[in-house]
């Protein structure tokens, strides 16, 4: 019983903690997961972001992948979601990193504010799949 108890513990916390635990309030989204996709030697990040605040996406700003060195890359794709009365409440960006991108911690430079992507050094691991989904910022 005490097993069973401390393994619904854990999956619970693991389930509800945040992806980052203290985001930028000047971003104006928060970063809610990240899946990362292997294509032959490079690879795709796709972060979802959802609305953090009152304040909308400010379009006209750039928005930027800080990699490892202070490079940038832009994203690929930008998906919008939400509608006439909400606003955007969601965000999708999708960005192409090549190899090496992944050896060091990632920012999202957006609005006014910065976002922890990835928070670690080493490229992650992959299973037989190629695909890996991120709930924290730890990886």
């Amino acid at each position: 019983m005490v097993v069973l108890l401390i393994a619904a513990v854990y999956a619970a916390w693991t389930w509800l903690r945040p992806y980052e635990w203290q985001s930028d309030a000047a971003a104006r989204f928060r970063i809610t997961g990240a899946l990362l996709t292997r294509d032959h030697a490079n690879h795709w990040l796709e972060l979802r972001l959802k609305k953090a605040g009152a304040a909308e996406h400010d379009l006209l700003k750039p928005v930027r992948l800080v990699l490892e060195g202070g490079r940038e890359a832009a994203p690929a794709e930008t998906t919008l979601v939400g509608d006439e009365a909400t606003g955007t409440t969601e965000i999708w960006f999708k960005f192409w990193l090549e190899p090496g991108d992944l050896n060091g911690p990632l920012r999202l430079r957006l609005n006014d504010g910065v976002l922890r992507v990835k928070t670690n050094a080493g490229e992650p691991r992959f299973g037989v799949t190629g695909r890996k989904v991120f709930n924290t910022s730890h990886w």
